[in-house]
This record gives C-alpha cells, structure tokens and sequence, in this order.
C-alpha cells in the first residue's frame, strides 16, 4: 500500500562534507518510498532554507556538529532562538559520540555503509514511533 504525502517524513541533513552527504543520499535511498531528503552544505544555507515560512519544516534535522563558518552549535542556537523554529527535533550528526542537550540524539558518521543504514533504519523508526505519539509536537 503505497504511503500518502502526510504519511512521509522529511529530513533535512546539513553537513560540509560532500563525501558525507554523498553517502547519506546513499543510505537514505533505501527509504525513498517513504522518506523524502533535502541536503544542505552549511548552516547560513539551512537556516535561509527554514526561515522561509514557505517550506514546511522538516521532521528532524540531522545537524552536522563540525563545520567551518558556522558550527552545529551555532545553528542549534539560532533554531531556539526563533519561535517557529525553536520545537524543529535536531540530531547531531558526528565521527564519536555526543551529547548534546537540547536534541534528539547524536547519528554516529559510521565507517561502514551497513553500520550507516542500520543507525538511519533506527532513527527512521523512532521518528515513526515520535509521529504517533498523540503528544508530539504539531507540525507547522
């Protein structure tokens, strides 16, 4: 049964890294039916992106934490600064750990592209299981 518009999630991902983001466009296939990705190469570019009150925000925003310019720190805080951007779910994208509070949770850059699906198959379920809950934040 082939899933309706309300019924794909959206991901936006911004990291510097092409290499990176190449794979992720990769992994992120496996769910095209089903997940739709935006990809970004800076935080000034996914700031402008959210800031427009006519793209509808995303269902989580994969956040790379290291970037030159301006860093995921600083992105995470220009999203909570702004209202219609302070609820947006933020997971850090990072090379170890990371805990960071204010999101969601960290996506390891894994070494492997198995290792990659698998982390992207988990946050794809929890993003499902989130959507569900009747107290998740409204989508705007």
């Amino acid at each position: 049964m082939p899933l309706l518009m309300s019924d794909r999630l959206t991901v936006l991902v911004v990291d510097d890294n092409l290499a990176d983001l190449l794979l992720l466009e990769e992994v992120f296939e496996e769910h095209a039916a089903e997940v739709d990705l935006l990809t970004f190469r800076s935080g000034p570019d996914v700031l402008a992106y959210l800031r427009d009150p006519a793209c509808p925000l995303p269902d989580v925003l994969l956040l790379d934490w290291l970037m030159p310019a301006m860093n995921g720190q600083e992105v995470l805080e220009s999203l909570r600064a702004e209202p219609r951007l302070r609820g947006l779910p933020v997971m850090v994208l990072s090379g170890h750990a990371l805990d960071v509070p204010g999101t969601l949770a960290c996506l390891i850059k894994q070494a492997s592209l198995e290792g990659l699906m698998a982390s992207v198959d988990r946050m794809i379920g929890e993003l499902r299981s989130r959507r569900a809950l009747p107290s998740a934040a409204p989508r705007c």
